[in-house]
């Protein structure tokens, strides 16, 4: 587990602890930078996705969160195209990239996974029927 908040990880270690997930290794990393050498069969990931400017992060309680956990960008997409771009580096061939998005990004986010050499590229829909997580497998 990958974080660059110390914070966020220690509440990872907790719930990890609680939950009984013993075999959980939590890396503080701002993405891949503590990663390098490391490639793995599967990356996932829930990263920032709002746009910097989008209303509702001045509305209930994610007034209260931290900005960075949030906002990404000018269209929501800037953390997720450095998770697709590192990706590329990270992955065995057939390893799958797995991560969550807003609510009406999923046609770019398989766009971008398109067009970063991703396969098999889709999204899944949540319980209300809606695109939120899309995927791709690495071919190269």
């Amino acid at each position: 587990a990958v974080d660059r908040s110390a914070a966020a990880l220690e509440v990872a270690r907790e719930n990890a602890q609680r939950l009984g997930a013993g075999n959980l290794r939590m890396i503080l990393s701002d993405w891949y930078s503590a990663l390098v050498g490391q490639n793995f069969d599967l990356i996932v990931s829930n990263p920032p996705y709002i746009a910097a400017a989008d209303p509702h992060l001045a509305q209930g309680d994610v007034r209260f969160e931290p900005p960075a956990a949030l906002a990404s960008g000018a269209d929501g997409l800037d953390d997720i195209r450095t998770i697709i771009k590192g990706a590329t580096v990270h992955l065995k061939p057939g390893g799958w990239l797995l991560f969550e998005h807003g609510y009406d990004q999923a046609a770019s986010c398989r766009e971008l996974l398109a067009h970063a050499g991703f396969g098999q590229v889709a999204s899944a829909a949540d319980l209300a029927g809606i695109a939120r997580v899309s995927y791709g497998r690495w071919t190269s």
